[in-house]
């Protein structure tokens, strides 16, 4: 049997107000178990809720919240989607990171990564151990500076 918490444990545990948990229910972000007047929340629903406090917490908007929660339900099918994802946002837009890829719950864009400290660290070791590849020289063009490899 799963367990389920009551609203009093729940506003406590994931920073929402009692006015913002009644009005996410009502606009259907989440959907406690009723029993007469009390709310019951499973892991899964306060999962959710940490999650919907933070970005709205960090500038994302409500509407942006909920249509990236949508998409996330559609392109995760699964019942448990929210709960295995790392999700930032700056404000604007709402990065998800799943299974090593980036990709936006808003546009459903997916992103790269890559890591330019490494690349430059990469070149500083195959400078030093490839003595075929000299050094690099600053260069000029129409004014700006710029960096090049020589082989």
């Amino acid at each position: 049997m799963k367990k389920i918490y009551p609203t009093n444990l729940v506003w406590k545990l994931t920073g929402a107000t009692l006015n913002q948990l009644k009005y996410w229910v009502r606009i259907n972000l989440v959907f406690p178990r009723r029993d007469g007047k009390s709310s019951f929340y499973s892991f899964k629903d306060i999962v959710k809720l940490r999650v919907l406090v933070s970005l709205r917490k960090n500038g994302l908007s409500l509407q942006k919240v909920r249509e990236g929660i949508k998409n996330l339900s559609v392109m995760l099918p699964d019942d448990e989607h929210i709960s295995r994802l790392i999700i930032y946002t700056d404000g604007m837009d709402m990065i998800v990171f799943e299974k090593g890829k980036y990709f936006s719950a808003l546009t459903k864009q997916r992103y790269f990564r890559f890591d330019t400290e490494q690349i430059g660290s990469e070149i500083i070791n195959l400078q030093e151990t490839d003595n075929t590849l000299a050094k690099t020289k600053d260069i000029s063009r129409n004014g700006r500076a710029m960096s090049i490899l020589h082989r």
